[in-house]
């Protein structure tokens, strides 16, 4: 190949022969109609996947926080049964506390009875033994003894009884502590069952988001697959039409190349253009990428040799083909290669299919063309 023929006016020229090819055979409107049917309804369809995507999202998000909301809920129920036992454990220690003050004070019932009788004895005791006593005194000091007998029994009956009220007393603040405790629990426990109330409450509105978001997803779905196939309808009128027109020559350009697809496909990545791989940014494209089905033929797009047949991590499945005078055309993300390296290939020939193969996110062929090793534009050398 001269070096004439990579001229720049050759290769705008290359274009604009490409476009009067396609209006002489009355099919550049056409096309133009068939190929914006096609992405018009790629958008919609893009637009509702994105819909159903949102009300996916919105259910899931429903369903954590509903997951949430059990969790918790799971909690306060624990807190509200250990707050029963507690409440359980008072309501014992109280019956407990009641049974000794009980206890206590039948205790001192009998002991105030004991006391009522030696009183009443005393008594009669002083009002009419008194002579008696009088009479068998032996001295002055055994009337005294007799005395302060009385006296000292009657202090110490009070005394005991003094100290089985105070020990009375002293069980009832402990009762009353215990009530207080109780209390406290229970107010405890009337604030835990408001609040799982309330989580119920929260958890059967997300039941209802669940339910609502998941007719709603079936719905969209419905829309969906009706984009679906409006799309996929669109695209294979278009294909038809591009068959249609094969055999008037469209797509070969003035510099001898050709397209290397039997249909336009379409060109999502310019050569020059910034990607986002699988959330890598890639700047300065290498080449173009044109959009077309699963094991669509990729045809030479110039006669050449075979010089490279390979696996990459990035250009997947990748052929190289050698058309002379420093000039080499790639051909990457093959589904699979149908050369070998060393054959020779005329333009048109199948050299492998289209796939998604190395570092890809979708069906499409990564077209190449390098000049001495330099990567040149694609528009340049090939047009549909």
């Amino acid at each position: 190949m001269s070096k004439q023929l990579r001229a720049p006016w050759r290769r705008a020229l290359c274009g604009a022969l490409a476009l009067c090819m396609a209006a002489a055979c009355g099919g550049a409107a056409v096309n133009a109609d068939y190929k914006s049917d096609w992405e018009k309804a790629e958008q919609e369809l893009k637009k509702e996947e994105q819909v159903l995507q949102q009300i996916k999202n919105e259910k899931n998000k429903a369903e954590q926080q509903k997951k949430s909301l059990e969790n918790q809920q799971t909690i306060i129920i624990s807190q509200i049964n250990d707050t029963i036992d507690q409440i359980n454990q008072k309501n014992s220690e109280i019956a407990i506390q009641q049974q000794a003050i009980a206890d206590q004070q039948a205790v001192i019932d009998e002991r105030w009875a004991d006391f009522k009788e030696r009183m009443q004895a005393m008594q009669v005791m002083q009002d009419t033994g008194a002579v008696a006593v009088l009479a068998s005194a032996q001295s002055l000091y055994d009337l005294l003894t007799y005395s302060d007998n009385l006296q000292r029994i009657s202090e110490k009956d009070t005394e005991i009884l003094q100290e089985m009220n105070d020990e009375k007393a002293r069980l009832e603040e402990e009762e009353a502590a215990l009530e207080a405790a109780k209390a406290d629990l229970e107010d405890a426990k009337a604030a835990l069952d408001s609040k799982e109330n309330q989580l119920a409450a929260n958890i059967q509105a997300q039941n209802k988001t669940i339910s609502d978001k998941e007719a709603a997803a079936q719905a969209q779905e419905t829309v969906v697959a009706e984009m679906q196939k409006k799309a996929d309808e669109a695209e294979k009128q278009y294909e038809a039409w591009v068959a249609s027109q094969a055999s008037t020559g469209s797509g070969v350009c003035a510099e001898g190349f050709r397209w290397p697809l039997d249909i336009a496909g379409r060109v999502t990545t310019e050569f020059g253009a910034t990607q986002n791989i699988n959330g890598v940014i890639q700047t300065g494209h290498s080449g173009m990428d044109i959009a077309a089905p699963y094991g669509t033929p990729i045809k030479a797009a110039h006669d050449g040799v075979i010089s490279s047949t390979t696996g990459h991590w990035s250009y997947g499945n990748v052929v190289m083909v050698d058309n002379g005078d420093g000039v080499t055309t790639l051909y990457a993300h093959m589904s699979s290669i149908a050369v070998g390296v060393g054959q020779s290939v005329k333009q048109g020939d199948v050299i492998g299919y289209v796939g998604s193969t190395g570092n890809s996110t979708g069906n499409h062929l990564h077209f190449e063309v390098r000049i001495n090793g330099v990567k040149q534009n694609p528009r340049n050398y090939v047009a549909f």
